[in-house]
């Protein structure tokens, strides 16, 4: 299931991951991370009430990023929710999420992070986790492209493998709020028809 401008979500491969690349090496679309839309990841990724209940938690998280004038970036989600834990008789736990965003006009990262200090002890403490069910990080998109290209390179040196070393994919969902609103209407609709 894919929408206009969006990828698929690839399907796991028989260890339970999501594969690294799909296909020719060569398109920018067949590799990790995957830009999927938000409807596909609710719609393909929420297959159980405890994968929903996360879900929910991503789009509430989503919501505060937004109301903090967040709305300019991508944001790459991995962790055991891209795995089919279910093969190891388990849900996931949380959802790993690093966003890379622009800063709201007229803030520089200092003066976003005073007026914003709750945003900013929410993911200093890690209490994301415990508000939202995800294990949240977010980087600045600032006028340097070398610290961006080194920023993403740090993340995705973290997040390609897992901790045994098998070389897994992850997903990219824009920052934009455009979809939020049916992604939740969708999942609500699911958590009803339980």
């Amino acid at each position: 299931m894919a929408s206009a401008n969006f990828g698929p979500v690839p399907a796991w491969g028989a260890d339970g991951l999501l594969p690294p690349l799909v296909g020719n090496p060569a398109g920018l679309s067949n590799h990790s991370p995957y830009h999927v839309s938000l409807m596909d990841l609710v719609s393909v990724l929420g297959r159980t009430d405890a994968r929903r209940g996360l879900l929910e938690g991503l789009l509430n998280y989503r919501a505060a990023l937004h109301q903090a004038g967040l709305v300019q970036g991508v944001q790459w989600v991995n962790g055991s929710f891209v795995e089919n834990t279910t093969q190891a008789g388990r849900e996931p736990q949380d959802i790993d999420v690093v966003t890379f965003c622009r800063l709201p006009d007229g803030y520089t990262q200092e003066t976003f992070l005073a007026a914003f200090a709750d945003f900013s002890e929410m993911h200093r403490t890690g209490t994301a986790k415990t508000l939202y069910g995800v294990d949240a990080y977010v980087e600045f998109i600032l006028d340097d492209i070398a610290y961006l290209a080194k920023v993403m390179a740090y993340w995705n040196s973290w997040w390609s493998h897992t901790r045994l070393d098998f070389r897994k994919g992850y997903l990219q969902v824009g920052l934009a709020d455009a979809e939020d609103a049916a992604a939740r209407a969708v999942l609500n609709q699911a958590m009803q028809g339980r």
